[in-house]
């Protein structure tokens, strides 16, 4: 994946989502939007059973 999104295309991205933008706004929302996708493709992975620890209850007393 790019590193940064160019910003007509971020500006096309905003537009398609009915949302405005203050140009002041612009950039921050920019490079969180390229966080919010390299997350996005680290948690859309496929994932066995073993991926998460089960969790245990033992109840005091016992």
């Amino acid at each position: 994946m790019s590193e940064t999104i160019s910003t007509e295309a971020f500006q096309v991205l905003l537009d398609r989502a009915g949302i405005s933008v203050s140009p002041a706004n612009m950039e921050e929302m920019r490079s969180a939007y390229m966080m919010l996708q390299a997350m996005r493709e680290r948690v859309r992975q496929p994932r066995g059973y073993d991926a998460e620890p089960a969790h245990i209850f033992a109840p005091a007393g016992r």
